[in-house]
């Protein structure tokens, strides 16, 4: 026996679901991403790494889950780890992206490691990277490629 009260309670649920999918559809349009960057990379070397800033100035966190890209057959997230004078870098699968905050992917901190290159990244040129979030999702974003010296978006030497 279906209760007189189904159709309203279906409504809420569909309300409540759409609720749901537009506040993570607007999760997705607040963050932004900022300050990308790679080093070119020398012939033969099978390795590069890529930079940039995430901000979400809105009161919901999110997680950085994921990247990929078709320069280079795996792509992880990557931190510098300081330790006893040594550095090592570590593979991080999450991070997390606080609300009304910034996180910094930079040179000897946070980045995401390209490993198994075929080819050289080469200054000037630029490629595709997605970035994958949690809850906003794939954000697909250009990476130009600055001089093997460069140690900010801003083309610091």
């Amino acid at each position: 026996m279906i209760s007189a009260h189904a159709p309203r309670l279906m409504a809420l649920v569909v309300a409540a679901a759409m609720s749901v999918l537009v506040s993570t559809q607007a999760g997705a349009q607040t963050l932004r991403i900022e300050n990308v960057w790679a080093r070119a990379t020398a012939p033969g070397l099978p390795t590069g790494a890529v930079y940039f800033d995430i901000i979400n100035p809105s009161n919901r966190g999110d997680h950085l889950v994921g990247v990929r890209t078709e320069r280079a057959p795996r792509a992880e997230l990557h931190q510098t780890i300081e330790s006893g004078g040594n550095s090592r870098m570590q593979h991080t699968p999450r991070v997390r992206i606080p609300a009304n905050d910034r996180v910094h992917f930079a040179p000897a901190g946070r980045h995401v490691m390209l490993m198994g290159l075929t080819q050289a990244l080469t200054e000037g040129e630029q490629f595709s990277l997605t970035l994958v979030f949690e809850d906003a999702g794939p954000r697909p974003i250009s990476v130009p490629v600055l001089p093997p010296t460069a140690m900010s978006a801003d083309h610091s030497h």
